[in-house]
């Protein structure tokens, strides 16, 4: 049985939506933009608005949150610079009450060589592991704010200087998308090694465990696509268990809440993109005997379903 799908459509808001993060606080979610420093939240009712506006936010990539702090990736949209400091790779801690930043820090000093920070993971302690497009490398910036390269490795190699993914499993390993790959990385031992999937992806943009640790991942190239995988034995190897077949762009990122796959559906290679959309999975549902799909509309258009 397949679960039953929605689809939301933005259009207007020149957002460039890189990432889509939940807010358990304010039970809302908050998309990231990476052209002008733009934070703006979802409501329930599926309404876009801005809430901030942070120059130290510009070129963001990706963002989670824990609590009421937002921990944003950003990187140097011009490289022209002539100040190292204003082309570091940088984590940013913004605190979501006030409105402000706590601290950056600045992430390529810890590795020589360029750099594109795209992903980051927290574990229960507070710790942050990031990976860079453009270096084999995991970053490691733990809960006082001090960096440290976790690992180097020729298998974090991108040969495509694209989009690297992290995720944190609570057994103390991440898993890391290298291009088309999953890689798993032991923080106990700091061993590394590739998982053996019996599909083989084009390239993959995110990894998002659910809450019963199976792993979903959403697949690049010239067709979209997000898969859910499992593992029966800690990620030596994984099967793909199914695969929404909707027509993507390009899902960039993932959220995964109340047993619902929330996917950030954006042109985000088109930077600024005006438009993008949130796909949501609902797999406590199954569908009709009719397979009826319900679309909701909204941003500049009426909403015509209240079900975010």
């Amino acid at each position: 049985a397949r679960a039953q799908n929605y689809i939301v459509n933005y259009y207007g808001f020149n957002v460039g939506a890189q990432d889509l993060v939940y807010h358990a606080a304010q039970k809302q979610f908050m998309i990231n933009s990476i052209s002008d420093g733009q934070l703006g939240y979802i409501n329930s009712e599926a309404q876009y608005s801005p809430l901030l506006k942070e120059s130290l936010l510009i070129g963001s990539t990706a963002i989670k949150i824990r609590g009421n702090t937002l921990y944003a990736l950003t990187n140097p949209l011009n490289s022209t610079n002539s100040k190292a400091s204003e082309n570091q790779p940088r984590l940013v801690k913004l605190n979501l009450t006030t409105k402000k930043v706590e601290s950056v820090y600045e992430l390529g000093k810890l590795f020589k060589g360029p750099h594109f920070v795209t992903d980051l993971t927290i574990d229960p302690e507070g710790v942050v592991y990031i990976v860079d497009a453009l270096s084999p490398v995991i970053y490691k910036v733990d809960q006082s704010g001090r960096g440290s390269i976790l690992v180097e490795s020729d298998l974090l190699r991108s040969e495509t200087g694209q989009v690297k993914a992290i995720a944190y499993h609570k057994h103390e390993y991440l898993l890391v998308a290298v291009d088309k790959d999953i890689l798993k990385v032991d923080l106990k031992t700091g061993t590394i090694f590739m998982v053996n999937v019996e599909t083989e992806f084009e390239s993959i943009n995110s990894l998002h465990f659910t809450k019963e640790y199976l792993l979903v991942v959403s697949e690049g190239g010239k067709t979209g696509k997000v898969h859910i995988l499992n593992t029966s034995n800690s990620w030596l190897t994984g099967k793909v268990l199914r695969t929404d077949t909707w027509e993507y762009k390009n899902p960039v990122n993932i959220e995964f809440v109340d047993n619902r796959i929330y996917v950030l559906d954006s042109e985000a290679n088109q930077v600024p993109s005006s438009d993008f959309s949130v796909r949501i999975i609902d797999l406590n549902k199954l569908p009709t005997s009719k397979k009826r799909k319900a679309r909701i509309l909204a941003g500049d258009v009426t909403i015509l379903k209240k079900d975010f």
